[in-house]
C-alpha cells in the first residue's frame, strides 16, 4: 500500500504502464474509490492497495483524513486462519508390506482354464477380475484408512518415537514446571524439528528427482505450493442433475442424421485396403500394460499395481480375452462402465456447462483400446485419411506446429500488405455429442472392415456413467452419444468424425482436436468481400455442424483481424460487415488467445510476453518456501521443469519481437537462476548461467527452432516439409566486405522465417538446387551451366548458418532476397541478430546440412 504518484482515474500513459506493470509481476490492484483530494482540481486515484492473492483479503478500504492530509488512509485486513483439514476415512491395500513370492504361489494353483473354456466375453472378464480379486483380498486386503492430517510420508518410525518422547516431555514440564523438565523438552524438541526438516528435504529432493515434469505440479500443489485451484465442489450440486447433463445428447433432428447417413452409404469404396482388426501378440499387451503409468481405479476395481506383480502368468490370459474380443466383435460390458470425476472449468462454476467430465475407466480396457487405436493409427497414415491441418493426437504434431503454420502464414500475408481474418471457432461438449451411427458411417467410408465396424460398435454402444465424488456416487445413466472423455481411442474417433469438417472452404485452416481455426488473407481494399467469403465458410461449417449433430458456440467464437498498424489504421470499422455464424454477429476483437498464444492485431507480441512475465512471477512466488529449504540441485529440477517451459512454450513462434522484449524475457530468465542460487536482485547472473550451461533466451531458441527443423526433415512422424516449407532454388547476392559478394542460397521456412545459407561464393546469375549447393555439385538449370564455385577463402565463410536473421540487402544487379524467401520483417522494429551463435548451434546446423 502506498502513494503511487500515478492517478489511475486517467486513462493515459503513465496509468497504462503501471497497470501493465503490476500485471506482468502477477499482481492485483483492488477497487477503491479516489484517495486524493486536492483545493481547486479534480479528485485523483493515487493511493493503492496492491496484492498478490486477492481471495485471502478479508476486507479493505479507506477512511478520510482531512484534518492532516489531502489523502484519504487505507487499510486492509487478510485472512489468516488457515482452513481446517476434514479427517477421511479411505479404503487402501498395502501393496508395501504384501509378500510378492507367496501371491504368485497362491495364483500358480488357480484353475485359469476355466477362463479358456468359455468363450463369452464377458464371462471371460468376470472370472479374471473374481481371480485377481480373490489373490488380492488375501494377500493385500482392504483396510480403512483414517487420515486426520495431510499426508506426511517422511515421517519415519524413528521421528515417530522421538515426537512421542516429545510430547511426553512437554507434559511432564506442563506438570512440573522446573528448569530441568523444561531443558529436556527443550532439546527433545529441537532435536525433532531437525530431524524432521531433514527429512522433508530429502524427500522432496527424492520424489522431485524420480518425478517426470507432469507430476512435479501434483507433488507440489500436495505440499501447498502453487497455483492454488479451488477443485471443491459447491455442497449445493446436485450429482443426479449434472450426471444427466453429461450424458444428454444434442437435440438432433432426425431428417439431418437419415440425409447424413444416406450421403455417407452413397460413397464410393476406396481403391485402398480395407481396415481389419488383427489378432494381438503376448509381447504387445506385455510393452502396452508396462507403458501406462496411471494408477487410477476404474469401475472394475483392478488397478496397475495388481497386475504388475503377476505379469508373466497373466499376460497370456489377457491377450486371450483381447483377441477373442476382437474375434467375436464385442467389448466387455464392465469395462464399458466409466466414474466420471466433474473438474471445475474456473474457480467459481456457476453452471454445469462449468464443468469438464474426466471419465475414469477399467485399466485393462486402456490397453486394449491401446492395441486398436494403434492399428487404427497404422491404417490411417498410411492412406493419409486424417486431415493434413489436424495437429492434435498425432504423433509428431502439436500445439507448436500449429501455431507455427497459422503464424507464419500470418506473417506472409504482412509482407505482401495484406490482412489477415482469424477465426477461432469453440465446440461446445464436442466429445460428448459425438453421435454412434454417423461415426460408424464414417468408419465404413474410409474402407473399414464390417468386422472391426461391428467391434467399433460393441465398443460405443451400451455405455454408461455415474458421478464420483470421493466416497459419494451418483446413479448410473445410459450414454446416447459421445466418446467418453478418458479413453484412448476417443482422441483419434473424434478425429476421424470431423476429418472432413472443412470441405468446401476455400480459407485456410488450422485443426487442433476440437479447435478449429480459418483463416483469409486478402488487401485492404477487399477486406469487405473477404469477410463475406468468411461469412461463407463458416456457413459450410455451420451445415456440416447440423448435418453431425456438433454445435459450435456463437458467445465464445472469436474474430481479429490482423495486420500491419498502417493498414489497420484504414479500415472503416463502422462500415466493415461483421463476420457471422448462425445469425449472430462476432464482435471483432483485439487480442485473442490461440492454443495457450496471446496473438494482437499487430502481430507485436506484447500480450504475449506479459502473459509469461506474469506466469514467471507466479510460479518464482509459489516456489518461495522452498528457495532455502532444497538443495541446488533440486532447484535445477524445479527449474527445468516449471520456470523453463514458461519461456519455451512456442518460442519459435515469435522470433520478430523486438529487442526491448527479449531483454524482458532474458530478465525473466535471470529470475530462475536468482531463485535456485538464492541471489539478490542486482546480483550478476552471468557466471552463474554459465555454471548452469544455459543459453541466452534467442540461442535458445535458436536450438528449439532447430530442433524443430530436424524433426521435420528426419522424424517421419513430424509434419511433412510441404506442410512447413516452401520449396526454394533462389540464389542471391549479399555484400559481406567491401570489394567482396558472396552469394546465400537462401530457403525460407513457414515456420518463423529460417533462412537457410551456405556459403559458396558464386556469380550473380547462378541458380541451382539447394542440395548441389551444399555438396559443391554444378547443375543445369533455367538453360545455363552453372560455373564451378571459387575457392573458400576463409573459415567463417565455410559455415552453414541456420536460423540465423539477416536483414536483406540489395545489390547492384538487383539481387535482394524475394518475399517468398524473405526473412518476414512486422511494422515495428524487429530484432536482427547476428550470424555468430553457440557452438552447439553451428555443430547442429554443420550436422543437418551434411544430411540434408
Amino acid at each position: 500500500m502506498g502513494d503511487f504518484n500515478t492517478c489511475l482515474l486517467k486513462n493515459d500513459v503513465r496509468s497504462k504502464k503501471l497497470k501493465s506493470v503490476v500485471d506482468s509481476c502477477n499482481l492485483h490492484i483492488l477497487p477503491s474509490n479516489p484517495t486524493h483530494f486536492f483545493p481547486n482540481s479534480a479528485p485523483s486515484l493515487l493511493d493503492l492497495k496492491i496484492v498478490s492473492s486477492p481471495e485471502y483479503i478479508y476486507k479493505h478500504g479507506q477512511y478520510t483524513a482531512d484534518a492532516f492530509s489531502y489523502h484519504d488512509l487505507l487499510f486492509l485486513s487478510y485472512k489468516l486462519r488457515s482452513p481446517k483439514v476434514k479427517s477421511r476415512v479411505l479404503l487402501l491395500r498395502n501393496f508395501a508390506r504384501m509378500d510378492v513370492d507367496r501371491l504368485k504361489n497362491d495364483a500358480a494353483s488357480i484353475n485359469w482354464s476355466l477362463i479358456d473354456e468359455t468363450t463369452d466375453v464377458d464371462e471371460q472378464v468376470r472370472l479374471l477380475n473374481a481371480f485377481i480379486m480373490q489373490l488380492y483380498d488375501k494377500h493385500a486386503p482392504l483396510r480403512p484408512i483414517k487420515l486426520k492430517y495431510p499426508p506426511a510420508p517422511w515421517l519415519t518410525k524413528e521421528i515417530k518415537d522421538l515426537m512421542t518422547r516429545r510430547n511426553l516431555a512437554k507434559a511432564k514440564f506442563k506438570k512440573n514446571p522446573c528448569n530441568i523438565n523444561h531443558e529436556k523438552y527443550r532439546i527433545l524438541r529441537n532435536r525433532c524439528n531437525t530431524m524432521c526438516r531433514d527429512a522433508q528435504r530429502r524427500h522432496i529432493h527424492k520424489t522431485i528427482e524420480e518425478s517426470d515434469p507432469n507430476r512435479v505440479w501434483k507433488f507440489l500443489k500436495s505440499l501447498g505450493i502453487g497455483k492454488k485451484r479451488n477443485d471443491s465442489l459447491p455442497p449445493d450440486l446436485n450429482f443426479e442433475m449434472l450426471n444427466q447433463y453429461f450424458s444428454s445428447s444434442s437435440s438432433y433432428v432426425n431428417n439431418c442424421k437419415s440425409r447424413t447417413l444416406n450421403h455417407l452409404h452413397s460413397l464410393p469404396t476406396p481403391d485402398f485396403p480395407e481396415f481389419v482388426l488383427c489378432q494381438v501378440a503376448d509381447c504387445d499387451v506385455k510393452k502396452n500394460i508396462t507403458a501406462v503409468t496411471s494408477n487410477a481405479i476404474g469401475n472394475d476395481n483392478v488397478s496397475r499395481n495388481m497386475i504388475l506383480p503377476l505379469l508373466d502368468l497373466l499376460t497370456p490370459i489377457i491377450t486371450k480375452i483381447f483377441n477373442n474380443s476382437i474375434n467375436t466383435g464385442t467389448f466387455p460390458t464392465l469395462w464399458k462402465d466409466a466414474q466420471i470425476i466433474p473438474l471445475p472449468k474456473k474457480s467459481n462454476p456457476k453452471s454445469f456447462c462449468d464443468y469438464r467430465p474426466i471419465s475414469i475407466l477399467p485399466f485393462l480396457s486402456k490397453i486394449l483400446e491401446r492395441l486398436v487405436q494403434q492399428q487404427l493409427n497404422l491404417f490411417l497414415n498410411q492412406n493419409n485419411l486424417l486431415n493434413t491441418f489436424q495437429s492434435g493426437f498425432r504423433p509428431g504434431h502439436s500445439t507448436v506446429t500449429a501455431l507455427v503454420k497459422i503464424t507464419d502464414d500470418i506473417r506472409a500475408g504482412m509482407e505482401n500488405r495484406q490482412v489477415t481474418i482469424l477465426t477461432l471457432l469453440d465446440f461446445s461438449n464436442a466429445f460428448n455429442t459425438v453421435d454412434f451411427d454417423i461415426l460408424l458411417a464414417v468408419l465404413r467410408s474410409i474402407n473399414v472392415s464390417p468386422a472391426a465396424t461391428d467391434w467399433f460398435r460393441s465398443y460405443l454402444f451400451g455405455r454408461r456413467q455415474c458421478i464420483r465424488i470421493e466416497d459419494t456416487y451418483s446413479s448410473w445413466c445410459s450414454l446416447d452419444a459421445g466418446v467418453p472423455q478418458g479413453g484412448v481411442l476417443s482422441p483419434l474417433l473424434f478425429s476421424i468424425f470431423i476429418r472432413s469438417i472443412t470441405s468446401g472452404i476455400t480459407s485456410l485452416y488450422h485443426l487442433y482436436a476440437d479447435d478449429l481455426q480459418i483463416y483469409s488473407q486478402t488487401s485492404i481494399n477487399n477486406l469487405p468481400s473477404a469477410v463475406l467469403s468468411t461469412n461463407r465458410d463458416l456457413a459450410i461449417i455451420s451445415e456440416f455442424c447440423t448435418s453431425y449433430g456438433i454445435k459450435v458456440n456463437p458467445s465464445k467464437t472469436q474474430v481479429i483481424v490482423i495486420g500491419s498498424n498502417k493498414l489497420l489504421q484504414k479500415i472503416t470499422w463502422h462500415t466493415l460487415p461483421f463476420v457471422c455464424f448462425e445469425n449472430s454477429a462476432i464482435p471483432y476483437s483485439k487480442v485473442v488467445k490461440n492454443l495457450g498464444v496471446l496473438i494482437d492485431s499487430t502481430m507485436s507480441w506484447a500480450p504475449q510476453i506479459e502473459q509469461i512475465s506474469k506466469k514467471m512471477f507466479a510460479a518464482c512466488g509459489s516456489l518461495k518456501r522452498l528457495r532455502n529449504f532444497l538443495p541446488i540441485s533440486t532447484k535445477i529440477a524445479l527449474a527445468h521443469s516449471i520456470l523453463l517451459p514458461i519461456l519455451d512454450y512456442a518460442d519459435i513462434c515469435y522470433t520478430d519481437i523486438t529487442m526491448e522484449q527479449l531483454n524482458k524475457l532474458e530478465r525473466l530468465q535471470n529470475l530462475s537462476i536468482r531463485f535456485i542460487f538464492g541471489l539478490r536482485k542486482y546480483d550478476h547472473v552471468s557466471q552463474f548461467r554459465k555454471q548452469l550451461k544455459w543459453l541466452p533466451i534467442h540461442l535458445r531458441r535458436n536450438v528449439h527452432l532447430l530442433s524443430l527443423l530436424f524433426c521435420v526433415l528426419f522424424d517421419p512422424k513430424s509434419p511433412s516439409k510441404s506442410e512447413l516449407f516452401i520449396s526454394c532454388t533462389y540464389v542471391t547476392s549479399q555484400l559481406s566486405r567491401p570489394g567482396r559478394r558472396r552469394h546465400w542460397s537462401a530457403c525460407r521456412a513457414a515456420n518463423c522465417g529460417i533462412t537457410k545459407t551456405v556459403s559458396v561464393y558464386r556469380r550473380p546469375g547462378d541458380v541451382r538446387k539447394r542440395s548441389m549447393i551444399q555438396s559443391g555439385e554444378s547443375g543445369r538449370q533455367a538453360g545455363e551451366r552453372a560455373e564451378p564455385p571459387r575457392p573458400r577463402r576463409a573459415r567463417a565463410a565455410r559455415r552453414t548458418t541456420l536460423g540465423v536473421r539477416r536483414r536483406p540487402r540489395r545489390s547492384s544487379h538487383g539481387g535482394g532476397v524475394p518475399h517468398a524467401l524473405a526473412v518476414p520483417r512486422a511494422p515495428q522494429s524487429r530484432m536482427w541478430r547476428s550470424p555468430r551463435d553457440s557452438h552447439c548451434v553451428r555443430n547442429l546446423c554443420s550436422f543437418i546440412s551434411r544430411r540434408s
